[in-house]
């Protein structure tokens, strides 16, 4: 995982203890952007994003030839590759954990994150779609790259990959394989393979 993704232990205890503190109403905010990337809000309309540009429930964030990180208001992040859509479909975050939510899809490409509170005691309140098929956490961290198929690497935890064929536990430091929504995910030895961010 890229250095600049990568939280030190201190600013991840912060953000996992005071995770509300600078959101108000939005879902997650950009850290960090390079290129054209572009946030289309669930009215259509499409704005430039930046670093401190806030993002809600309803956006699909698409990175073009760009690259993008944002942070959660739950503390999680999520590190966008290039030619990436990822839609934050229904996100909510207050510290209870019956009402917290977060469903996200990627449309497109590959990302890298590292999951916060959602979804930490129920985790069924934490989903990523595809087309191909669904991952849940169980509180982790975790890469995907996703075309017309999927790979998945972990990186700390397990996550379940499900689709129509069934599930797959992916734990950590293993990698799966999903071919279609017809086909059961199956373990691989090859990990997914994110290109690293170029030199700041």
């Amino acid at each position: 995982m890229s250095q600049t993704f990568r939280p030190n232990s201190l600013a991840l205890a912060v953000a996992l203890a005071f995770p509300l503190a600078a959101f108000a109403d939005s879902a997650a905010r950009i850290e960090f952007s390079v290129g054209d990337v572009r946030a289309l809000a669930a009215d259509g309309s499409s704005r430039v994003v930046a670093r401190g540009t806030e993002l809600a429930s309803g956006d699909t964030v698409d990175t073009g030839s760009g690259r993008a990180q944002m942070r959660f208001s739950d503390g999680s992040f999520v590190s966008l590759q290039p030619q990436t859509q990822f839609r934050i479909d229904k996100y909510a975050y207050a510290g209870k954990p019956d009402e917290d939510r977060g469903f996200f899809s990627l449309i497109k490409g590959g990302l890298r994150t590292i999951t916060g509170l959602v979804g930490k005691v129920n985790r069924s309140n934490y989903k990523l779609t595809t087309s191909v098929a669904t991952i849940g956490i169980r509180g982790t961290e975790f890469s995907v790259a996703y075309g017309n198929s999927i790979n998945v690497t972990t990186g700390a935890g397990a996550v379940d990959v499900c689709n129509d064929a069934g599930c797959l536990t992916v734990a950590d430091g293993e990698s799966a394989y999903v071919a279609n929504e017809n086909t059961m995910p199956v373990i691989i030895e090859v990990k997914t393979d994110l290109p690293p961010p170029p030199p700041s």
